[in-house]
């Protein structure tokens, strides 16, 4: 199902034995843009410590009640290594966590291949802000995604074009991006202003239906997912 990602953040994450913590952030692959990760803050259980919970032990997604389920229990998770957010997300860390739960990894086992590896994993909030690029210039500015808990992507960026379009948010497929500038907060998709001008206009009030991706993508000539 597609959710707004506001609703998803400071969702309860529910082990197999009691109650881990709240979701803080999320990681993502940077081309697929398909999530790995969770990052719960375990509040005063754990003195604020941050934990990540992968995407493949998460079952039973409740948004709409607020909660996640995860098949980890609270002893495995005091036990876990640490983890800490405001750092990048590393191939060491990366290995250490998943060895320790037995979960499979997202980067390659040997460190070498990383250099010709596709994409990186990064931060969800990190790229909250970044301005999007069109072919043409400048359109407006990422504030949200919509993440598909069916098999955990992110299926749009949600972006304020109100410097530019009084006032107007748009849906665009990060699939459609031809490129992330991390030195700019950028990113680039090869669409041009005029498009995305004339794009439909999204309500975040309005519950997300097909009708309307069908017209999303048929305005811009995208296959569509589905």
């Amino acid at each position: 199902m597609l959710r707004d990602l506001n609703k998803i953040t400071n969702c309860v994450v529910q082990g197999t034995d009691g109650i881990i913590g709240n979701v803080a952030d999320m990681y993502v692959n940077d081309q697929t843009w398909k999530i790995h990760y969770m990052a719960a803050d375990t509040g005063n259980w754990l003195q604020g410590r941050h934990v990540l919970i992968s995407t493949e032990s998460v079952v039973q997604p409740h948004v709409e009640i607020g909660s996640f389920r995860a098949l980890v229990s609270r002893a495995q998770v005091e036990g876990a290594p640490a983890f800490e957010i405001e750092k990048p997300f590393s191939w060491e860390k990366e290995r250490e966590i998943c060895n320790y739960y037995r979960w499979s990894t997202y980067y390659p086992i040997d460190e070498r291949e990383l250099s010709v590896f596709p994409g990186k994993l990064t931060s969800v909030n990190g790229l909250k802000d970044f301005s999007l690029q069109a072919t043409d210039g400048e359109i407006g500015k990422i504030i949200n995604y919509i993440i598909d808990d069916a098999n955990w992507s992110v299926r749009y960026l949600v972006v304020d074009t109100s410097k530019w379009l009084a006032g107007k948010k748009v849906l665009i497929s990060p699939m459609w991006h031809k490129s992330i500038n991390w030195q700019d907060r950028m990113i680039v998709v090869d669409l041009n202003q005029e498009q995305i001008e004339k794009s439909p206009e999204y309500d975040a009030s309005a519950p997300m239906e097909r009708v309307y991706e069908i017209n999303l993508y048929k305005h811009y000539g995208k296959p569509h997912y589905w």
